[in-house]
């Protein structure tokens, strides 16, 4: 039915029996998929091996994060590369009692369930400067590593740097193949592509 008068014109304007749209400003962008999202910029996503909640997010290359001697806690310098925590300071602090003396931990535990899953040596009041992730306690993406020692040819993942002139070697890689040109610039020859 027609609406009689002025009301015909604001109803066809906001659509017949609609409700007024809302519109809500964020300041960050809105994900709809917050892992998905993640995972294609390059973040490595640590996991409480408890409840499974995201406790560190970090774009640290994995390949290059170092361990300390003591415990082989993996190490995260904040002034050099990107740290999300989603824990909870725990109060107080930690005496471990170390060959050398003894050490202060701050606790950080997992939001979730409460598992201490990091520590770091200054009080939580100060600035985050060094996070030690304990690996017993959480999921590191490891798959997600990028190897060094990757053959650029054929992308096959070496565990050391001689293990992959033997793969260049063995499969008859050189340098000149991984530059892409695909063949042999020199005498201008090109690849047979079969199949």
């Amino acid at each position: 039915p027609a609406l009689p008068g002025p009301l015909a014109a604001a109803g066809s304007a906001a659509g017949a029996g609609a409700m007024p749209k809302v519109v809500t400003f964020r300041r960050g962008p809105v994900f709809t998929n917050m892992r998905e999202r993640l995972g294609e910029d390059g973040f490595n996503v640590f996991h409480c091996r408890r409840c499974s909640a995201h406790v560190v997010i970090t774009d640290a290359d994995l390949s290059c994060i170092p361990r300390r001697r003591t415990d082989g806690a993996l190490v995260l310098d904040a002034s050099s590369v990107v740290i999300r925590l989603n824990t909870t300071r725990q109060e107080g602090s930690q005496l471990i009692r170390r060959p050398n003396g003894a050490e202060r931990q701050y606790v950080h535990t997992c939001a979730s369930c409460g598992h201490a899953v990091a520590y770091t040596s200054l009080p939580h009041s100060e600035d985050l400067r060094l996070l030690y992730v304990t690996e017993s306690a959480v999921r590191v993406p490891w798959d997600k590593m990028k190897s060094p020692w990757a053959c650029n040819v054929c992308g096959y993942v070496c565990q050391s740097a001689s293990q992959l002139e033997a793969h260049r070697k063995q499969r008859q890689h050189s340098e000149q193949d991984e530059g892409g040109g695909g063949g042999d610039a020199a005498n201008g020859t090109k690849p047979i592509m079969v199949g």
